[in-house]
């Protein structure tokens, strides 16, 4: 997708993003997006990822931005039911009204920041932007839901290939100390067998499956088979666009663009970390396995522990 300064610095937030897909106009975003003309699903995609630019932009931008007609945008937005653009960007707004502010901040902090800078420093300025993205209520009320169903779990099984299969062995590490039964489905062997690894997977597991752009096909067909086992499945992925975030259960959100690379870990790593510390602190019984731990590695440290 073709994205001009303003949408390729940071173009959503996770609560907005989530905000605007758990509405009805978001549900019918959705729907085209997973049933629609080639047309609709691209725009369907471009606006459930940056639901905040739609709202403060007029149809020549999103024409702009998402590389779609302006007719086109017209003929999607009376199919929605709405009359024009200007409605549906009111309408729009009006789900994401509360965030269009801290986003507009952020914005003109980048914008600011990437005059003259080097790749490093608009790499590091759109760091700091997304993570800062991440410190809203919906994502916080995310991590908490994610935390109890992975408390509840019979089994735990963490899935992600290419860069997304780092992010999972950190979880699947992070989470291992603290209760049996957690499992990395990618360890060694690719997608057969991990396959055959996932065969163990039945009613009352839970599976968290982690992908950004550029999206895996493999993560996708087996969380599928996942949930046809009798799985629950958690997603890690940058937006309610993603063809993991269609199926999943329960979605865990963190923005993946950067100004050079094709997608950025970092705010997937922050979500990971937070959603363990969570995790650690949500039940007595891990914070006692932590301090056995503790006890045990002190002796492997170089300075003792001390």
């Amino acid at each position: 997708m073709k994205m001009n300064k303003s949408t390729e610095n940071l173009g959503w937030t996770a609560g907005a993003t989530r905000h605007f897909a758990d509405s009805a106009l978001g549900q019918q975003v959705v729907a085209r997006m997973r049933d629609g003309s080639k047309s609709q699903r691209a725009l369907s995609d471009f606006i459930l990822r940056n639901p905040v630019f739609v709202a403060t932009h007029g149809i020549e931008d999103i024409s702009q931005a998402a590389g779609i007609s302006a007719s086109t945008i017209s003929r999607y937005v009376r199919d929605l039911g709405i009359d024009n653009y200007a409605a549906f960007r009111a309408e729009v707004a009006n789900r994401v009204h509360d965030l269009i502010a801290p986003v507009t901040k952020l914005e003109s902090r980048l914008a600011q920041g990437a005059q003259g800078a080097s790749a490093s420093e608009s790499s590091l300025a759109s760091a700091r932007a997304q993570l800062d993205s991440l410190s809203d209520d919906a994502t916080a009320a995310a991590i908490q839901q994610a935390t109890k169903t992975l408390c509840d779990a019979r089994q735990i099984w963490v899935i992600g290939f290419g860069l997304s299969a780092h992010l999972a062995a950190i979880l699947a590490l992070g989470l291992q100390p603290y209760r049996d039964a957690v499992f990395n489905v990618v360890q060694f062997g690719g997608t057969e067998v991990a396959a055959g690894r996932l065969m163990s997977v039945g009613p009352g597991d839970t599976v968290v499956a982690i992908s950004f752009p550029r999206y895996s096909s493999d993560v996708i067909e087996l969380s599928k088979a996942a949930k046809s086992m009798g799985a629950n499945l958690i997603a890690l992925t940058d937006s309610p666009a993603s063809p993991l975030a269609q199926i999943a259960d329960q979605v865990l959100m963190a923005p993946a663009q950067h100004p050079i690379l094709s997608s950025s870990c970092l705010p997937g790593l922050a979500l990971i970390e937070a959603l363990l510390a969570e995790f650690l602190l949500s039940d007595p019984a891990h914070v006692h396995r932590a301090g056995r731990m503790a006890a045990i590695m002190s002796a492997y440290l170089a300075d003792g522990g001390s």
